[in-house]
């Protein structure tokens, strides 16, 4: 079988804006995105994009994919062609693009860095939770990173969405000593929690699911 990926490409060395090329390249049933990227490659080595792991942990191959941003290498081409015929690839939206299907992830770093996305111990904790606490905040720790939620989920307050997942999953934390405080610089009401609660148990590639919070 054979598929026509249509790639937004760029390079600012060379072009004033994107534009659209198209690759044909053949394809199995068992092959994900990321296999036909690979194959267009061949064809340009000079085309752009992220990938290193191929199992859904690193989080580098996330990108636009149809009209969904999804991970590479987690997409079969069969779950989003049908029987194959054209598929559309672009860089992740809400992001710059920096050469193809690259784009500029130091404003994504930069957000979670200003919510502190790590454990601060506090001075009366000794460090140990229990088997129930660690399961409760399981689920909001395998996010890797991918930049998936943030160019889904428009931002609804000062945290982007990546930054508040992180934030949900260290106010759960008894070991944190920022805890529930850390919710007040989301800006979110009850409300706004559960939609985007919703919104990233439909699009995050690890279907991470937010445990309960407090948020005062």
């Amino acid at each position: 079988m054979q598929l026509r990926l249509i790639i937004e490409r760029f390079d600012p060395q060379t072009n004033d804006a994107a534009y659209r090329q198209t690759f044909t390249v053949d394809w199995e049933r068992h092959e994900t995105v990321l296999d036909v990227l690979l194959k267009a490659r061949r064809q340009d080595p000079a085309l752009a994009f992220r990938r290193s792991c191929r199992s859904g942990i690193c989080g580098s191959c996330a990108m636009q994919i149809g009209n969904i941003s999804r991970l590479a290498c987690q997409t079969l081409v069969r779950d989003v062609t049908g029987d194959g015929g054209e598929l559309e690839i672009k860089p992740l939206p809400g992001f710059r693009q920096l050469k193809d299907l690259v784009v500029d992830l130091e404003p994504f770093f930069a957000a979670l860095k200003r919510v502190l996305p790590w454990v601060i111990t506090g001075p009366h904790h000794d460090g140990l939770i229990s088997p129930e606490v660690s399961a409760r905040i399981e689920t909001p720790a395998t996010c890797i990173l991918c930049g998936v939620c943030d160019a889904a989920i428009p931002q609804n307050g000062p945290v982007t969405s990546a930054a508040l997942v992180k934030n949900v999953r260290l106010a759960v934390d008894p070991r944190d000593a920022l805890g529930s405080e850390r919710m007040k610089s989301a800006g979110l009401t009850g409300e706004g929690l559960q939609t985007f609660r919703e919104l990233l148990a439909n699009i995050c590639p690890k279907g991470i699911k937010l445990p309960p919070v407090v948020q005062e």
